[in-house]
């Protein structure tokens, strides 16, 4: 692993294996990983160690299935919050339950939040909130019919 001036991390091969592996199953052993790699268990353990410190890996978590818990009604939500606010406001709602994600993007919308609900009354109750909020201009809500692929713990990029 070499970062750039630029702040890139460049990977060798056995990072990019070891990431493979780990992305497919976080629980997999040090031990395992080595004998796959045909590596040292000690390289394993600083190679994730280095992974871990340059960033690359951000935390080792569960891949939840919101459905099993409730959580059947995926919305996208545009939001048009006044200028200057957005920070503010994205920083309150980073805490709500139900957000799954919060995105700036450019357009006519000043953010995007994917969030789960239980039903429709739950998410009409969100979007209210939302609209009580004096710095709320507009909100834009989308449900999502059938969810083709939702993998937020992993990468297929490597």
């Amino acid at each position: 692993m070499v970062k750039t001036k630029d702040n890139v991390v460049k990977l060798d091969d056995t990072d990019v294996n070891i990431l493979k592996i780990i992305n497919e199953d976080v629980r997999t052993s040090y031990r395992q990983i080595s004998r796959s790699l045909d590596v040292s268990v000690g390289t394993v353990h600083n190679r994730i160690d280095k992974m871990v410190k340059s960033g690359v890996i951000k935390k080792f978590s569960p891949v939840i299935d919101h459905e099993k818990l409730g959580f059947v009604l995926t919305t996208i939500i545009g939001v048009r919050v006044k200028g200057g606010k957005l920070k503010n406001w994205e920083e309150k709602t980073f805490f709500n339950k139900n957000v799954v994600g919060i995105y700036d993007v450019t357009g006519e919308y000043d953010a995007f939040l994917i969030a789960k609900f239980r039903n429709t009354n739950e998410l009409n109750g969100f979007i209210k909130e939302l609209l009580k909020d004096p710095i709320i201009e507009r909100t834009y809500t989308q449900t999502v019919l059938d969810v083709i692929k939702e993998d937020m713990g992993s990468s297929n990029i490597l």
